[in-house]
Protein backbone atom coordinates (compact mmCIF):
# COMPACT_ATOMS: atom_id res chain seq x y z
CA UNK A 1 0.00 0.00 0.00
CA UNK A 2 1.01 3.78 -1.39
CA UNK A 3 1.57 6.71 1.50
CA UNK A 4 -0.11 9.51 -0.18
CA UNK A 5 2.09 12.84 0.70
CA UNK A 6 0.10 16.21 1.39
CA UNK A 7 1.27 19.30 -0.58
CA UNK A 8 3.82 21.14 1.31
CA UNK A 9 1.05 24.50 0.81
CA UNK A 10 -1.66 22.76 1.92
CA UNK A 11 0.79 21.49 5.32
CA UNK A 12 1.60 24.87 5.67
CA UNK A 13 -1.67 26.00 5.50
CA UNK A 14 -3.25 23.58 7.72
CA UNK A 15 -0.57 24.27 10.58
CA UNK A 16 -1.27 28.13 10.03
CA UNK A 17 -5.36 27.56 10.41
CA UNK A 18 -4.45 25.59 13.59
CA UNK A 19 -2.56 28.22 15.31
CA UNK A 20 -5.12 30.67 14.62
CA UNK A 21 -7.83 28.23 16.24
CA UNK A 22 -5.38 27.66 19.29
CA UNK A 23 -5.31 31.70 19.54
CA UNK A 24 -8.62 31.92 19.09
CA UNK A 25 -9.32 29.04 22.03
CA UNK A 26 -6.58 30.63 23.97
CA UNK A 27 -8.35 34.51 23.79
CA UNK A 28 -11.60 32.91 24.28
CA UNK A 29 -10.37 32.03 27.61
CA UNK A 30 -8.73 34.48 28.66
CA UNK A 31 -11.87 36.56 27.62
CA UNK A 32 -14.38 33.94 29.48
CA UNK A 33 -12.25 34.62 32.39
CA UNK A 34 -11.83 38.27 32.93
CA UNK A 35 -15.82 38.00 32.35
CA UNK A 36 -15.59 35.29 35.16
CA UNK A 37 -13.55 37.22 37.29
CA UNK A 38 -16.03 40.80 36.36
CA UNK A 39 -18.65 38.72 37.31
CA UNK A 40 -17.03 37.94 40.95
CA UNK A 41 -16.48 41.15 41.89
CA UNK A 42 -20.01 42.92 40.67
CA UNK A 43 -21.84 43.19 44.19
CA UNK A 44 -18.50 41.99 46.29
CA UNK A 45 -18.16 43.93 49.46
CA UNK A 46 -15.58 44.34 51.28
CA UNK A 47 -14.94 45.81 55.23
CA UNK A 48 -12.31 47.48 57.04
CA UNK A 49 -12.81 48.50 61.03
CA UNK A 50 -10.16 51.57 62.47
CA UNK A 51 -10.31 51.73 65.74
CA UNK A 52 -8.24 53.86 68.09
CA UNK A 53 -6.57 53.10 70.92
CA UNK A 54 -8.21 53.53 74.38
CA UNK A 55 -7.84 55.96 76.49
CA UNK A 56 -4.28 56.41 77.79
CA UNK A 57 -1.88 57.97 80.58
CA UNK A 58 -0.72 60.63 78.56
CA UNK A 59 -4.13 61.33 77.07
CA UNK A 60 -5.47 62.19 80.25
CA UNK A 61 -1.95 64.30 80.58
CA UNK A 62 -2.36 66.07 77.55
CA UNK A 63 0.69 64.97 76.52
CA UNK A 64 2.11 64.04 72.60
CA UNK A 65 2.41 60.70 72.84
CA UNK A 66 3.99 59.71 69.29
CA UNK A 67 6.43 56.87 69.34
CA UNK A 68 5.72 56.55 73.73
CA UNK A 69 4.81 53.86 75.09
CA UNK A 70 2.13 55.13 77.50
CA UNK A 71 -0.27 52.37 79.08
CA UNK A 72 -3.87 52.62 78.79
CA UNK A 73 -5.87 53.46 82.05
CA UNK A 74 -8.24 52.18 83.43
CA UNK A 75 -11.29 53.65 81.50
CA UNK A 76 -9.00 53.41 78.02
CA UNK A 77 -9.25 48.99 79.19
CA UNK A 78 -13.00 49.48 79.45
CA UNK A 79 -13.27 51.13 76.05
CA UNK A 80 -11.67 48.93 74.07
CA UNK A 81 -13.93 46.06 76.16
CA UNK A 82 -17.14 47.90 75.17
CA UNK A 83 -15.98 48.89 71.56
CA UNK A 84 -15.34 44.79 71.62
CA UNK A 85 -18.71 44.36 72.51
CA UNK A 86 -20.37 47.00 70.00
CA UNK A 87 -18.29 45.24 66.91
CA UNK A 88 -19.63 41.97 67.97
CA UNK A 89 -23.11 43.11 68.55
CA UNK A 90 -23.17 44.72 64.91
CA UNK A 91 -21.99 41.14 63.45
CA UNK A 92 -18.77 41.96 62.18
CA UNK A 93 -16.39 38.48 61.89
CA UNK A 94 -12.70 40.08 62.13
CA UNK A 95 -10.48 37.91 60.36
CA UNK A 96 -7.34 39.91 61.11
CA UNK A 97 -5.60 42.69 62.98
CA UNK A 98 -3.33 45.00 61.73
CA UNK A 99 -1.50 47.51 65.07
CA UNK A 100 1.05 49.30 65.57
CA UNK A 101 3.98 48.51 67.51
CA UNK A 102 3.17 50.63 70.41
CA UNK A 103 1.74 48.97 73.84
CA UNK A 104 -1.57 51.29 73.82
CA UNK A 105 -2.79 49.95 70.35
CA UNK A 106 -1.92 46.18 70.79
CA UNK A 107 -3.62 46.11 74.05
CA UNK A 108 -6.65 47.87 72.80
CA UNK A 109 -6.66 44.94 69.82
CA UNK A 110 -6.12 42.18 72.37
CA UNK A 111 -8.99 43.50 74.52
CA UNK A 112 -11.22 44.09 72.18
CA UNK A 113 -11.07 40.72 71.02
CA UNK A 114 -11.62 39.45 73.90
CA UNK A 115 -14.82 41.14 73.91
CA UNK A 116 -15.68 39.43 70.53
CA UNK A 117 -14.81 36.02 71.34
CA UNK A 118 -11.90 36.41 68.58
CA UNK A 119 -8.58 36.18 70.48
CA UNK A 120 -7.60 32.98 68.11
CA UNK A 121 -6.95 35.45 64.84
CA UNK A 122 -3.89 36.94 63.81
CA UNK A 123 -2.49 40.20 65.61
CA UNK A 124 0.25 42.09 63.40
CA UNK A 125 1.59 44.64 65.24
CA UNK A 126 4.23 47.21 62.61
CA UNK A 127 6.00 50.20 63.18
CA UNK A 128 4.34 51.37 59.74
CA UNK A 129 1.13 51.76 61.76
CA UNK A 130 2.74 53.77 64.71
CA UNK A 131 1.59 57.38 65.43
CA UNK A 132 3.16 60.22 63.50
CA UNK A 133 6.79 60.20 65.48
CA UNK A 134 7.02 63.74 67.16
CA UNK A 135 10.87 64.04 67.62
CA UNK A 136 11.71 66.26 70.66
CA UNK A 137 8.19 67.29 71.15
CA UNK A 138 7.59 63.54 72.51
CA UNK A 139 6.05 63.45 75.45
CA UNK A 140 5.34 66.76 76.00
CA UNK A 141 2.51 69.08 77.06
CA UNK A 142 1.70 72.39 75.00
CA UNK A 143 3.20 74.37 78.02
CA UNK A 144 6.19 71.88 77.77
CA UNK A 145 6.19 72.85 73.76
CA UNK A 146 6.20 76.61 73.88
CA UNK A 147 9.40 76.86 76.49
CA UNK A 148 10.96 74.20 74.26
CA UNK A 149 10.20 76.72 70.81
CA UNK A 150 8.64 79.38 71.43
CA UNK A 151 4.56 79.42 70.74
CA UNK A 152 4.56 80.47 67.29
CA UNK A 153 6.67 76.73 66.24
CA UNK A 154 4.86 75.08 68.77
CA UNK A 155 1.23 76.31 67.60
CA UNK A 156 1.97 75.31 64.10
CA UNK A 157 3.03 72.03 64.78
CA UNK A 158 0.11 71.24 66.40
CA UNK A 159 -2.41 72.46 63.49
CA UNK A 160 -0.12 72.14 60.21
CA UNK A 161 -0.25 69.95 57.93
CA UNK A 162 3.90 69.93 56.97
CA UNK A 163 5.57 71.26 59.85
CA UNK A 164 8.03 69.43 61.29
CA UNK A 165 8.79 68.79 65.17
CA UNK A 166 12.19 70.15 66.77
CA UNK A 167 14.26 67.14 65.52
CA UNK A 168 15.58 64.31 68.53
CA UNK A 169 19.10 62.89 67.54
CA UNK A 170 19.25 59.56 67.17
CA UNK A 171 22.18 59.12 69.24
CA UNK A 172 19.33 60.30 72.57
CA UNK A 173 18.50 57.21 74.78
CA UNK A 174 14.89 58.26 74.25
CA UNK A 175 15.42 58.15 70.02
CA UNK A 176 13.21 54.96 68.76
CA UNK A 177 16.87 54.26 66.90
CA UNK A 178 17.49 52.63 70.34
CA UNK A 179 14.85 50.46 71.45
CA UNK A 180 14.55 46.94 70.61
CA UNK A 181 11.40 46.64 69.26
CA UNK A 182 12.73 48.47 66.30
CA UNK A 183 16.01 46.22 65.62
CA UNK A 184 14.72 44.95 62.30
CA UNK A 185 13.76 48.24 60.66
CA UNK A 186 15.56 49.11 57.56
CA UNK A 187 18.47 51.70 57.63
CA UNK A 188 17.46 54.73 56.48
CA UNK A 189 13.81 54.32 57.61
CA UNK A 190 13.85 56.52 60.34
CA UNK A 191 13.59 60.12 60.63
CA UNK A 192 14.30 62.17 63.69
CA UNK A 193 10.81 63.52 63.64
CA UNK A 194 7.61 63.30 61.29
CA UNK A 195 4.59 66.14 60.11
CA UNK A 196 1.45 64.95 59.23
CA UNK A 197 2.45 64.63 55.45
CA UNK A 198 5.40 62.06 55.99
CA UNK A 199 2.70 60.15 58.28
CA UNK A 200 0.02 60.29 54.81
CA UNK A 201 2.84 59.05 52.85
CA UNK A 202 3.93 56.07 55.22
CA UNK A 203 0.63 55.64 55.60
CA UNK A 204 -0.72 55.16 52.05
CA UNK A 205 2.25 52.87 51.21
CA UNK A 206 1.05 50.53 53.43
CA UNK A 207 -2.39 50.55 52.68
CA UNK A 208 -1.49 50.20 48.99
CA UNK A 209 0.90 47.15 49.59
CA UNK A 210 -0.27 45.19 52.76
CA UNK A 211 -3.89 46.18 53.65
CA UNK A 212 -5.50 46.65 50.10
CA UNK A 213 -4.03 43.09 49.12
CA UNK A 214 -5.35 41.74 52.23
CA UNK A 215 -8.64 43.44 51.89
CA UNK A 216 -9.02 41.52 48.16
CA UNK A 217 -7.78 38.20 49.90
CA UNK A 218 -11.07 38.59 51.41
CA UNK A 219 -10.04 38.98 54.88
CA UNK A 220 -12.01 41.24 57.35
CA UNK A 221 -9.33 43.46 58.75
CA UNK A 222 -9.55 45.87 61.90
CA UNK A 223 -6.49 48.27 62.03
CA UNK A 224 -5.81 49.58 65.86
CA UNK A 225 -3.86 52.48 65.43
CA UNK A 226 -3.93 56.41 66.73
CA UNK A 227 -5.04 59.47 65.72
CA UNK A 228 -3.07 60.71 62.86
CA UNK A 229 -2.96 56.95 61.63
CA UNK A 230 -6.78 56.46 61.17
CA UNK A 231 -7.07 60.18 59.95
CA UNK A 232 -4.37 59.38 57.11
CA UNK A 233 -6.02 56.53 56.20
CA UNK A 234 -9.28 57.76 56.17
CA UNK A 235 -7.78 60.17 53.43
CA UNK A 236 -6.88 57.08 51.26
CA UNK A 237 -10.11 55.82 51.42
CA UNK A 238 -11.55 59.68 50.38
CA UNK A 239 -9.16 61.91 48.44
CA UNK A 240 -11.57 64.58 48.28
CA UNK A 241 -10.56 65.02 52.39
CA UNK A 242 -8.36 68.45 52.37
CA UNK A 243 -5.55 68.93 54.54
CA UNK A 244 -7.15 71.02 56.81
CA UNK A 245 -10.48 68.49 57.15
CA UNK A 246 -8.26 65.90 57.76
CA UNK A 247 -5.85 67.52 60.27
CA UNK A 248 -8.87 68.30 62.88
CA UNK A 249 -10.75 64.95 61.76
CA UNK A 250 -12.34 64.34 64.81
CA UNK A 251 -11.07 60.27 66.28
CA UNK A 252 -12.35 59.27 69.30
CA UNK A 253 -10.94 57.01 71.37
CA UNK A 254 -12.07 53.49 71.67
CA UNK A 255 -14.99 54.00 68.75
CA UNK A 256 -14.80 51.74 65.62
CA UNK A 257 -15.42 53.31 62.43
CA UNK A 258 -16.69 50.62 60.12
CA UNK A 259 -15.67 51.26 56.71
CA UNK A 260 -17.88 48.61 53.53
CA UNK A 261 -15.96 48.92 50.54
CA UNK A 262 -16.33 47.97 47.03
CA UNK A 263 -13.74 45.57 45.01
CA UNK A 264 -12.21 48.77 43.69
CA UNK A 265 -11.59 49.92 47.61
CA UNK A 266 -14.55 52.69 46.90
CA UNK A 267 -16.51 53.82 50.03
CA UNK A 268 -19.59 52.20 50.51
CA UNK A 269 -20.63 53.28 53.78
CA UNK A 270 -19.17 54.19 56.98
CA UNK A 271 -20.42 53.89 60.19
CA UNK A 272 -19.18 55.12 63.31
CA UNK A 273 -19.88 52.72 66.86
CA UNK A 274 -20.53 54.85 69.08
CA UNK A 275 -22.99 52.98 71.54
CA UNK A 276 -25.51 55.50 70.99
CA UNK A 277 -26.57 54.05 67.54
CA UNK A 278 -24.86 54.54 63.93
CA UNK A 279 -23.41 57.70 62.57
Amino acid sequence: MTTRTMPMKKVIKRMAWAAVSLALLVFAAGGNAALAADAQREGKTFQLVLLRHGESVQNTQKRASGWSNTPLTQNGIAGASAAGELMKKEGIALSAVYTSSLNRAIKTAWVALESMDRMWIPVKPTWRLNETYEGAFEGTTEEERIAMAGREKAENWKGGFEALPPPLPFSDPKSPANDPRYDAVPKGEFTDGESMKDTLVRIRSYWEKTLIPALKSGETIMVTGHGNILRALSRCLDDTLDEKTLKGMPMPNSTPIVYTLDADMKVISRKVLDGKGNQ
